[in-house]
Parts: C-alpha cells; structure tokens; sequence
C-alpha cells in the first residue's frame, strides 16, 4: 500500500489548514484552492504570491514578490484580496487571530486583528516562521 497518493498540478508552496483547506502557489506565483476532487483539484485564484499560510477555519493570507501582504476576502465579498499595511517575506497562519510573519531582515511579527495597526514585533529573527 502507497503512503502518498500523487496529485497532478505543478506547486513550489503548499499550505494546509485542514482536509478542506488547501492552497498552494506554482513558480510563476499563481494562487491555487484545492476543490476537493482529485480528478480535478486545483482552482485558479486571482493575485500573484510567494508564500500563503492556511488555517484550519479557512483564513487564508499570502505575501508576494515585493513583501505585500494580503488575506484572503473572496468568500465574503467581491474583492479577492484585502492588502494589509507592512511587508513580509514569510507568513503562517494558524487562525483568523493568529498569523505570524518574517520580513526580509528575519525580524518576526505578529497579526494584532487589526487592520489599522497590524503588526507587533518579536524578539529574534527567523528565516521562515
């Protein structure tokens, strides 16, 4: 019996949040969803990305090539994407509260859940978080 069953489709970044919520960027920096269905699995989504972090309720955030953040809105709203002050290399995602990133210097911060003030620092430095 296989460990691994193979999917088609060509990504360089794969996050996972749960069964039901995969994403993944190729190396072009198109944005993928998983659908569910390995027949078919992969689902185009609008914007260009380097990194994507995924949680287990569905948020989704992701940088791109020149350290823009962005989370995810297109399930709410009819803007895919809504840009978040600061930039980031790296980013993590474990819940709607909880996203962590490293911006290109390796300084590390964390999402405060608020747009208007959006990130805290903390002590160390990391290449990947």
């Amino acid at each position: 019996m296989a460990d691994w069953k193979h999917i088609s489709g060509g990504l360089t970044t794969i996050s996972v949040g749960s069964r039901t919520h995969v994403w993944g960027v190729n190396s072009a920096g198109q944005i993928y969803r998983y659908t569910g269905h390995d027949a078919n699995p992969w689902v185009g989504i609008p914007g260009r990305a380097v990194d994507i972090g995924v949680a287990a309720d569905g948020t989704v955030w992701h940088v791109n090539a020149g350290g823009g953040i962005f989370r995810y809105a297109g399930d709410q709203g009819s803007t895919d994407w809504v840009a978040v002050s600061g930039g980031l290399s790296r980013i993590s995602v474990g819940s709607r509260t909880h996203v962590w990133g490293v911006n290109s210097a390796g300084q590390i911060y964390r999402y405060t859940g608020h747009d208007a003030n959006p990130w805290v620092g903390i002590p160390g430095r990391a290449v990947d978080i």
